[in-house]
């Protein structure tokens, strides 16, 4: 029989229970902080967490998830994580989750569908977290709506969090699972700016170990990022303001510049009292330069439309200028005291003529006649009229003997290869070498460029020299019109400027590698035709007495009456119009006199292309030659493959006028 317990035992188990109570206590107050932290972390994460368990059920979810829902706290919790997707995405998503439950992991893009209808892109992902002997998943949503828009010109990686949850005494380890799992870099400070923290994914970007950051500062702040990053820091510590989406940049451990952005904020301990910050780095490096180079593609064709309608004005002005001059020495004698003068305004147009074709090449209007041709005999010809002309440089040719055909306009090609030629030679002024490589080309090896490449086959010239070279930040410039590093009075800028446009033009690609003091190479690249080369045949370059009536038609005037006049020095009967309405009527009432329209391709009420398909409704069989102060461009090409028999690009003299009509007149 046990007798009762003494006195000093019932003191003795008093204090036990004391002490046993103390205890419990700190337990609680430890789990309560480890849980309040954890909330705060899930809390300021940008994205949607969610923690359910195997039956669809709702056990915890962030402030994100709520907000983007539209759903009440009450409402989540009597839902399935089903209920926020439609149609196929509910499928899809639906398997994902069991493949969870299955496999331990799982994501899947699809539309979330809030409250009101509205359906946002997402990227979900989840992991498999046991809790005793149940399952449940826990995970991330991230809005991708601007990855979704900007995708084939902006490629971003996106961020792929695994998030976990736990009430319990794993608590930390389910914290600490979830910083872990990020794709991002995550840094977690005390209020002091020291390192408590960091993951894996920070690691990886940056550089440092955890072991060699904690109790430190990280030293990755630029100089010129310090005040304004800074006073972000002063607003999350001593106010609580959080940061989202701040851009600036930082170093890596071994002294690379990235681009990051950044969201931050500070969480509290359990008794609601500052503890520190957590900060979340994404690189963006990426996203912004493909941005820079958007910005810079959008600059370049803005500037090159403007130089399309500035050489186009400046065609029709000189087209008044040539006509005239070349009328006045069809009758001037070579002893005639003007003569001399005479054709060296013509000259000194033709050169104007030049430079506007330039500025229409760098328009991506520069395509004249459109023909198959074999690159290695465009280079061959080209390189050995430049070899004779700068005899300081050796020229070396590797040319591939099976290299396919091209259709390209042969005079642009041939001025982009001269304007290369002789930005090289600049570049070796006491001579050197120039190597001209030719070869054949899948779209598959042209990998690793800033450009997406389109299928097929390609014709590729590879232009070398051992000259001076060129550094970065002149490299990103020299496709630029008016840029060059000539001094003043050598150079105009233009050369390469109108190479990339032509190029583009056709279709094709441009590149450049460079380094200063170890020369520099171009590689082109033009779609591969399978059509076969055509023979040349030289024409005649006499003005012949000709007769028939032409149609000219023009909206300007000048190119009217000086067109008119060398028409009539030919021999022609000349009819006019100014418009196309007015080109129309003229071509109806005259049908049966009219043996060719020159048909102006720009006037402002019915343009060439509408007039022409009206002209050619009232007669099929109608032989009309087009004409502009542009050159080829798409719309022209356009007319000329539904039927139309040349084209001619203003301004033009009486002789050029002479062979175009009557190749056309006296075509079968």
């Amino acid at each position: 029989m046990v007798g009762k317990p003494t006195y000093e035992q019932l003191e003795q188990r008093v204090k036990e229970l004391e002490k046993e109570t103390v205890e419990r206590k700190r337990m609680e107050e430890s789990l309560l902080r480890e849980k309040n932290f954890s909330e705060s972390i899930i809390d300021s994460l940008p994205g949607m967490f969610y923690f359910f368990d195997n039956t669809g059920k709702f056990l915890r979810w962030n402030k994100n998830f709520e907000k983007v829902s539209g759903h009440s706290t009450e409402g989540i919790s009597g839902m399935s994580p089903l209920d926020f997707f439609e149609g196929e995405d509910k499928t899809i998503v639906a398997e994902r989750i069991q493949e969870v439950f299955i496999k331990g992991k799982s994501s899947v893009e699809a539309d979330f569908v809030s409250k009101n209808g509205n359906k946002t892109p997402y990227y979900f992902n989840g992991v498999l977290i046991t809790i005793g002997d149940k399952n449940h998943l826990g995970g991330m949503g991230i809005n991708i709506t601007n990855r979704k828009k900007a995708e084939t010109a902006l490629r971003q990686s996106e961020e792929k969090y695994r998030k976990l949850y736990d009430e319990s005494k794993r608590a930390e380890e389910v914290y600490r699972s979830l910083l872990h799992s990020s794709a991002d870099a995550i840094v977690i400070y005390d209020l002091e700016g020291r390192v408590n923290y960091i993951s894996p994914a920070f690691s990886t970007l940056f550089g440092w170990t955890f072991e060699e950051l904690k109790g430190e500062k990280i030293p990755f702040l630029l100089e010129s990022e310090k005040k304004a990053t800074m006073a972000i820091i002063k607003e999350l510590v001593e106010y609580g303001t959080p940061c989202h989406g701040f851009e600036t940049k930082r170093y890596t451990k071994d002294g690379h510049i990235l681009d990051v952005s950044i969201s931050a904020s500070r969480y509290d301990d359990h008794k609601g009292h500052s503890a520190g910050t957590l900060v979340v780095l994404r690189d963006i490096s990426e996203r912004k330069r493909l941005e820079a180079q958007l910005q810079h593609a959008q600059r370049m064709e803005a500037i090159g439309t403007l130089a399309g309608g500035v050489a186009h004005d400046f065609n029709n002005l000189m087209m008044g200028m040539l006509g005239n001059i070349s009328l006045m020495l069809f009758d001037a004698e070579p002893s005639h005291p003007y003569y001399d003068k005479l054709k060296n305004i013509e000259k000194m147009i033709e050169s104007g003529s030049k430079l506007t074709s330039q500025l229409l090449g760098y328009a991506r209007r520069g395509k004249y006649e459109v023909k198959p041709i074999n690159l290695n005999q465009i280079v061959k010809e080209s390189s050995d009229t430049f070899g004779r002309i700068r005899k300081e440089i050796t020229i070396h040719r590797e040319f591939a003997d099976d290299l396919f055909a091209m259709e390209v306009d042969e005079s642009q090609i041939q001025q982009v290869l001269m304007n290369l030629y002789v930005n090289a030679a600049d570049a070796m002024p006491g001579g050197g070498d120039l190597i001209l490589k030719t070869m054949n080309v899948a779209h598959r090896k042209m990998k690793g460029r800033s450009y997406e490449v389109k299928p097929g086959n390609y014709v590729m010239l590879k232009v070398t020299d051992n000259g001076t070279g060129m550094d970065e930040n002149t490299m990103k410039r020299i496709f630029e019109p008016f840029f060059t590093t000539k001094e003043m009075g050598r150079g105009t800028g233009l050369g390469l400027a109108s190479a990339y446009g032509i190029i583009k033009g056709h279709g094709g690609y441009i590149d450049v590698d460079s380094k200063k003091g170890f020369g520099t190479s171009f590689y082109i690249y033009l779609p591969a035709s399978d059509k076969t080369i055509p023979k040349t045949f030289d024409t005649s370059n006499q003005i012949m007495e000709s007769r028939g009536t032409i149609l000219l038609v023009d909206d300007e005037e000048i190119i009217v009456d000086v067109g008119a006049e060398m028409l009539k020095k030919i021999g022609y009967t000349v009819l006019k119009a100014q418009s196309g309405k007015e080109a129309i009527e003229v071509y109806r009432k005259n049908i049966d006199k009219i043996d060719l329209v020159i048909l102006d391709m720009i006037m402002p009420d019915i343009g060439g292309g509408e007039a022409y398909d009206k002209i050619k409704a009232i007669n099929p069989k109608v032989k009309v030659l087009l004409s502009s102060g542009y050159t080829i461009d798409g719309q022209a090409t356009e007319i000329m493959e539904r039927g139309c028999h040349g084209f001619i690009q203003k301004p033009y003299n009486i002789k050029a006028l002479s062979n175009k009509t009557r190749d056309i007149l006296h075509k079968d």
